[in-house]
């Protein structure tokens, strides 16, 4: 089966980073016009240039129902189709939730899962004219809920729920929904975390054993190609659910 692309358009949100960027690069390798859709234009075009080939930026606010509307009209403009809707996006602070800001829970459960909804729902007229694929992706910590990131993977499970009635709605569309489990991966949003918070995080998860459950985080590229893959089978051939985990240890001295 071929995994090429040529001649297809694809928007990747979350684009300027970790599994977001790695899966701009192999959708372009594999010959598709990639949007990459984040909030800040310097990063963006950072990525565009390092992509190269038919890439380009498209600045948007997946949690801003108007910006994400302007965003696919701007895709639609210049590209004139859409075939693959990958919503990546997500953003996970560590707290407790009684220690959680307004600020915390707007912008956690408005990137996370409005995101998601905004995004499909601008993209389903031009998917379903190109008979395409939606991808959300999620995090195999709905299995095992870490303290510390609840509403992170309460936003995360709600996608979940979401991918698997999407699929049934979209179905009469031809619009295929792919669900993507993820473990952790190299070059995300923990970059972002306060580093003494992130100890005490991590130390906490190890006493409670979750790091053994996770594994070490993986490269963000062996899970842009499992995107790719889902995304790729022929019409007729959908993948409902795809689950991608490290199968090497934490190390139990890591911090």
């Amino acid at each position: 089966m071929s995994e090429r692309l040529d001649g297809k358009v694809a928007a990747v949100t979350g684009a300027s980073r970790g599994i977001g960027l790695a899966t701009a690069h192999v959708l372009s390798e594999r010959g598709a016009r990639v949007a990459l859709i984040a909030r800040t234009r310097a990063a963006l075009d950072d990525a565009v240039a390092a992509i190269g080939g038919a890439a380009f930026a498209v600045v948007a606010d997946v949690a801003d129902p108007d910006s994400v509307r302007a965003a696919f009209a701007a895709i639609e403009r210049e590209a004139g189709r859409l075939d693959l809707l990958v919503n990546n996006a997500a953003i996970a602070r560590l707290h407790r939730v009684e220690d959680a800001s307004d600020e915390d829970l707007v912008a956690t459960v408005g990137t996370n899962f409005l995101g998601v909804l905004y995004c499909t729902r601008s993209a389903i007229p031009l998917l379903r004219a190109s008979g395409g694929v939606v991808v959300n992706v999620s995090s195999e910590g709905v299995r095992r809920p870490f303290p510390m990131l609840s509403v992170y993977l309460a936003t995360k499970g709600a996608v979940e729920l979401l991918s698997t009635a999407l699929s049934e709605e979209l179905r009469s569309d031809g619009i295929r929904v792919t669900l993507l489990r993820s473990g952790g991966s190299t070059g995300g949003f923990a970059q972002e975390w306060d580093p003494e918070e992130g100890r005490r995080a991590i130390e906490l998860w190890k006493q409670r054993g979750l790091l053994d459950f996770v594994g070490f985080p993986m490269p963000a590229e062996a899970i842009a190609e499992s995107i790719v893959h889902a995304a790729t089978r022929p019409p007729g051939l959908g993948v409902d659910f795809l689950e991608v985990r490290s199968s090497k240890p934490f190390p139990s001295g890591s911090d």
